[in-house]
Formats: structure tokens, C-alpha cells, sequence
């Protein structure tokens, strides 16, 4: 009496997934990549913010009320002419380059110059003809403003806020005043002929020079002066003290760029200074009409020219880009950790068998590795037939083709195909090798049950 084997039930197909359903690991990846931009995205938008913050903190010189003395706005200095005045100081607002050195020529006076960028470059080279009775002030100019108008001062860095300090010089005004807030662009004197730097205060936020016959004081911040800032520390002493060394203050107040000055070779009617040295020789900071002459700004003795692209932003935003790219740098190598190809190592965790495969697959299918992903199906088709045809690990393929073959019932070129596939070239062949691997091992799998039913 024969025994007849059951057959084994019909293995349920699996339930395939929708395809607009998406499912965990598209979900993981998508949270691993907000994981991934959020601190990025932090950083952006902090320094977004401070930017933005920053750029609407600066006061526009090209606003009417910018340091003006008939303005009482946060930026206006209204409160400055006041205290000026009160010092029977006579204050006189022009509204001209051209008016406002006419009247600082005849002397007794000093000439305020409270936005020296707006001011056309030959005007501030007429700066060095004012006579010793008249002292100019300067508040902060633009590196650019002071190498286009061959000032003997230049700006070796820029802060983002202004700094406050104590003075740290003999000069009265700031001797007097105490802490002040002056430094925001540090300044330092360029050697010149005719210059001697008298004073150096507040860490080079304020220089004063003998200039010529005149004397030029130079400050690195304009809060001292504005009506939000000057009843701050020793602003208001400062301030007052530098505009009344004289009968009167000769207030320029331009809030846009003017004309380049006309020719003039002395002895005008308005008295303005000469644009030519004596016996009529030119002067190289004012050019003939219609001869050349070089550009503003490359006069300097010390050859430099305008601003480069490093001083055009202060130091603080080429640290912060600094640290940024540090930041990157050490997010990728983190997120590499290692590098070279990769390499097997164990689950940290435990993960179902079926998520471990798609995850897998899918990166293969990413990659494009239809060989890589082939030869693991074949490698594992193996290792199962060696164990169903109960052969050594180390059994030589010919071996392992024809057990393969004698069991399924194939013939030794199909089981060899089917093991030994060719590299895929597209979608279609890989499908097409892996679904003959699966035959194949079904084929084996089932010989001996249909051997049992004859």
C-alpha cells in the first residue's frame, strides 16, 4: 500500500500595494530628509532675519531728514543745532557742495560734513584748500568716498553696530565726553605730504590731522549726532564740542549725489577756492576740463585703488559665510561617515525581512544596479539549491547544474542559462532573469512531490 504525499496548499499571492498609497519607507525617507534641512534651514533663516533687521536699522543718507539740522526725526539732528547754537555758535545750512565751501573759505568756521559718500570727489579734494581758521569734520565716510577724494584717511575695517568705548587720547573734545559712541568704522591715517595725525581716539573710531593749513577730523559712526543717539553716554559732549571751535558752523546738508564743480581759476567774484595751483600750473586733484586725468579714487600714494570685493561687506559676514561652509562641511562628513565602498555590517535594530528587501531593492533600483541586484538573486538562488540538493558548499558549478537539472527535469543549457544569466541592459531582461531564477528553484522544489503521485 502506497503512500501518497498531500500536496502542499497554493502559496497565497501577496497583496500588492496601491500605487498612490504611498507606504512607510517613502514616508521615513521624507522625514529623514526634513531632518536633514531643518537645522540648514534654521541657520538660513536666522541669518535672513538679521540681515533684514540690520538693513532696516541703518538710517538712508539720501533721506531729506538724514543728520539734518532742521530735522527732528530719530535720524534728523535737530537736537545737535540746538546745542550748538546754545554755545552762541551761528549755524548755517547749505543746501550746495559749492555754497557750503564758499562760505568755510572766508574762514572763522567749521564745515560739517555729515554724508561725505553724496558729495562728488572734487569737491572733497577742495577740502585741503579750506585756510587754518576753518576746521572740517568728516562723519562716516565710506572708504570709497575718502580714496575717490584723496582724503589722508582710510578705513581698515567695518563693524555691524557701532562699538562704545572710552577714549583713550589727550584730545579735549573726547577727553571731556568720556565713553561716546564713534566706533563703527575703525580708521587709520594714509601717509601723505602736508599730513600729520594729531590725535587717535576711541580705537581709531575718531582721527584728527593737521591737513595742509586746516586741521580734518574724521568719525567712524554717526550716532553722536543723530537725535536718537545723542542723549546716549558722552555722545552729546562730544559731539557739541568738536562743532563750536568756531564763530560759526557751516552745515552742509545734501542728501544726493551733485555734479562734478566747474572750472574755476581763482580769483572769482564768490571768492570760491581756486581749482589751479599758483602761476597757473594745474592741480593733479583738479583737472583741466577736457584733458585726462585719472579716475576717482587712484590718486592714493599708496597705490591702492577703490574697494576691493573683501572690504565692500564687513568682517562679521565673511566670518558667518565662514561658518556656515564649516558647518556644511562637517554635516556632510557626518552624514557620510566613511568613506570608500561600502561594506556589511549588522542591524542595529530588528527589521521585518519583507521591509529589509524593498529597502533594499529600492536602492538597487536608484542606483541602476540591475547587475549588482541580479547577481544577488542568483547568489541566493544558489545557496537554496545547494541546500535542496543536499550539496557541499564548495561543489563546483557543473556539479550544482547537473543536480539542478536531473532534479527539475530542465536541460543542462536552461538550468546553466538560467544560473549563469547575462548582464540586463534594460527593466526588462533583469525581470526577465529573475523570473527564470524563480522557476528554476520551483522546479526543484516540486520534483520530488510529483515523483511521489506516479
Amino acid at each position: 500500500m502506497s503512500v501518497i504525499a498531500p500536496r502542499p496548499a497554493a502559496p497565497t499571492p501577496a497583496t500588492p500595494t496601491p500605487a498612490g498609497v504611498p507606504g512607510a519607507p517613502p514616508r521615513r525617507r521624507r522625514l529623514r530628509w526634513l531632518r536633514l534641512v531643518t537645522p540648514l534651514a534654521l541657520v538660513v533663516a536666522l541669518v535672513a532675519v538679521s540681515a533684514v533687521a540690520y538693513a532696516l536699522q541703518q538710517p538712508d543718507q539720501s533721506d531729506p531728514a538724514y543728520l539734518s539740522p532742521a530735522s527732528s526725526a530719530p535720524t534728523g539732528a535737530a537736537r545737535l543745532a540746538r546745542l550748538v547754537e546754545r554755545r552762541g555758535v551761528r549755524v548755517e545750512r547749505a543746501t550746495r557742495t559749492s555754497d557750503a565751501l564758499v562760505s568755510a573759505y572766508r574762514g572763522d568756521a567749521t564745515l560739517l560734513v555729515p554724508a561725505p559718500a553724496l558729495v562728488h570727489p572734487y569737491y572733497l579734494r577742495m577740502l585741503k584748500l579750506m585756510p587754518a581758521s576753518t576746521r572740517i569734520v568728516l562723519v562716516a565716510p565710506s572708504d570709497r568716498a575718502l580714496a575717490a577724494g584723496n582724503l589722508p584717511v582710510a578705513v581698515t575695517s567695518r563693524r555691524w553696530a557701532t562699538a562704545v568705548g572710552p577714549p583713550g587720547c589727550d584730545l579735549p573734545a573726547a577727553a571731556n565726553a568720556g565713553a561716546a559712541a564713534v566706533r563703527r568704522a575703525v580708521l587709520f591715517t594714509v601717509p601723505a605730504p602736508d599730513t600729520t595725525e594729531l590725535h587717535r581716539c576711541y580705537a581709531g573710531g575718531l582721527v584728527e590731522l593737521s591737513w595742509h593749513d586746516t586741521r580734518l577730523t574724521v568719525i567712524g559712526a554717526d550716532d553722536a549726532f543723530r537725535n536718537d543717539r545723542i542723549g546716549e553716554h558722552g555722545n552729546a559732549d562730544l559731539a557739541t564740542a568738536l562743532l563750536t571751535g568756531a564763530d560759526r558752523l557751516v552745515w552742509l546738508d545734501v542728501h544726493r549725489l551733485e555734479p562734478r564743480p566747474g572750472f574755476n581759476a581763482g580769483g572769482a567774484p564768490d571768492n570760491a577756492p581756486p581749482s589751479l595751483g599758483p602761476n597757473g600750473s594745474p592741480d593733479p586733484d583738479f583737472p583741466l576740463p577736457g584733458t585726462a586725468h585719472p579716475a576717482p579714487g587712484t590718486n592714493r600714494d599708496s597705490g591702492g585703488g577703490g574697494p576691493s570685493l573683501w572690504s565692500a561687506f564687513p568682517a562679521a559676514a565673511w566670518v558667518t559665510l565662514a561658518l556656515l561652509l564649516a558647518a556644511g562641511a562637517l554635516l556632510a562628513a557626518a552624514r557620510a561617515r566613511r568613506l570608500g565602498t561600502p561594506i556589511p555590517e549588522p542591524l542595529p535594530v530588528s527589521v521585518p525581512a519583507a521591509e529589509t528587501v524593498l529597502g533594499r531593492g529600492r536602492l538597487y533600483r536608484r542606483a541602476k544596479a540591475r547587475d549588482t541586484a541580479l547577481e544577488t538573486l542568483r547568489a541566493a538562488t544558489d545557496e537554496r539549491l545547494r541546500r535542496l540538493l543536499d550539496l557541499p558548499p564548495d561543489a563546483p558549478a557543473e556539479t550544482l547544474e547537473a543536480a539542478a537539472a536531473a532534479r527539475s527535469g530542465w536541460t543542462a543549457t536552461d538550468v546553466r542559462t538560467a544560473l549563469r544569466p547575462p548582464t540586463p541592459d534594460d527593466d526588462e531582461q533583469f525581470v526577465a532573469a529573475a523570473a527564470n531564477l524563480d522557476r528554476l528553484l520551483r522546479a526543484v522544489r516540486a520534483y520530488p512531490i510529483e515523483e511521489s503521485l506516479r
